[in-house]
């Protein structure tokens, strides 16, 4: 292998999880090449916005600078709205050392955390592309940039290459789905009017609408729907019906003055994750390790985490085997937090009677405990202490009350 082809880590996906993992472990001194397949980062309809647990991890592993160049937006409350006015909050900021949720442009950031990534010391390389992994005493991976190969080599390959990974084959693993419950999906707008310090949603069995401030100017629409309502509505194939149909549970004007900023998306709402999260000196982040159901909303605050955690194992110690089996370990625990609430709450977007009866021993079990052992807080403070059994479940739609 040519001098110079040899790294401590190599990250595959230089989105917002391998850019600030990169980042993080160039910071500390380690050799890190990360490679990214886009020459431009484009608006893809993902999330932006990262609850008050995800924020947490990032200012705990020193992300808070990245963040405020980017002009997040600070939400303070999880607002539900009925006859278009606000009734209620899942939960709201009750201290002022409170960490409040972020609202972003999803693209803006990566790039600027692929470029923050780079000052911190990593090599980056775009557009890059991973197209064969050898593993022979140590790994490596041929990888095509300006039409010509080179190999490169590392200690540890680290997959962050998204839903879809590729990377999940390295570990030895595959690709596992939940069946598809419902479509969520989404468009980037400008001059609408909207409380911007909030992050707002409409409920009702069967079909939802969220709104927020996606940084400091543009606003982020989504909506809920299943793949037969989707196909009646038509708000995946015209704007003005997506913007029409929102309109009818958002404050009144909130939408008159509102323009397309971005494409139109719609995605099937189910978890994906992988098999095997390490294996092969290969070790999965974000996305890549698992995807959580978009819904719910988790997305960046898991990768937040999976940052947090992989880097402190990998810098405390040189047994790298060790670390990253533990991180495995770790990061089945908490999806699988996540992932059960995602399932539970999606029996909410139901019509059926079991579902009529499961949310009002929800609303029952609300009353008796807000914080429903901790599943209803999720957003807030997130899945450490948690356990996903079965009397967690019972509580949560309280079957357990008298």
């Amino acid at each position: 292998m040519a001098p110079g082809h040899s790294f401590d880590v190599i990250v595959v996906g230089g989105g917002i999880a391998g850019s600030c993992l990169g980042g993080v472990l160039a910071r500390a001194g380690l050799g890190v090449l990360v490679l990214e397949k886009e020459p431009r980062f484009r608006d893809r309809v993902r999330g932006e916005c990262t609850w008050p647990w995800g924020v947490a991890e990032a200012r705990r592993v020193g992300l808070q600078d990245l963040l405020d160049r980017v002009g997040t937006v600070s939400q303070c409350a999880y607002t539900l709205y009925e006859n278009r006015q606000p009734v209620d909050s899942v939960w709201e900021l009750e201290m002022v050392d409170d960490v409040p949720a972020m609202g972003f442009v999803h693209p803006q950031l990566q790039e600027a955390a692929f470029v923050w990534a780079a000052e911190q010391g990593a090599t980056t390389l775009r557009p890059a592309k991973a197209t064969r992994f050898v593993r022979n005493g140590q790994p490596s991976l041929t990888v095509t940039v300006d039409g010509h190969e080179a190999e490169y080599g590392a200690r540890l390959i680290v997959g962050a290459d998204g839903k879809q990974s590729g990377a999940r084959r390295w570990t030895g693993g595959e690709s596992v789905a939940d069946p598809e419950h419902h479509r969520m999906g989404g468009v980037l707008v400008s001059g609408a009017t909207i409380d911007r310090e909030r992050v707002n949603y409409f409920w009702t069995p069967g079909l939802g609408v969220v709104w927020l401030a996606a940084g400091p100017e543009m606003t982020r629409l989504y909506l809920i729907l299943s793949a037969a309502q989707l196909n009646q509505v038509g708000a995946d194939r015209s704007f003005d019906a997506f913007v029409a149909f929102a309109a009818d549970y958002m404050p009144e004007a909130a939408l008159a003055d509102a323009l397309q900023a971005g494409p139109i998306g719609f995605f099937p709402n189910n978890d994906i994750w992988a098999s095997e999260i390490a294996g092969n000196d290969v070790v999965l982040i974000g996305d890549a390790a698992g995807a959580a159901d978009p819904t719910q909303g988790h997305g960046t605050a898991l990768l937040f985490r999976d940052v947090r955690a992989l880097s402190e194992l990998l810098l405390a110690t040189t047994d790298w085997d060790d670390a990253i089996t533990k991180y495995a370990a770790q990061r089945r625990r908490y999806f699988a937090v996540i992932r059960a609430g995602d399932q539970w709450t999606n029996i909410f977007f139901e019509t059926s009677e079991e579902a009529k009866r499961l949310h009002e021993g929800y609303e029952r079990a609300r009353q008796d405990d807000p914080t429903l052992g901790g599943f209803a807080m999720l957003e807030k403070y997130g899945p450490d202490g948690l356990v996903p059994d079965e009397a967690a479940r019972r509580h949560y739609f309280g079957e357990d009350l008298p």
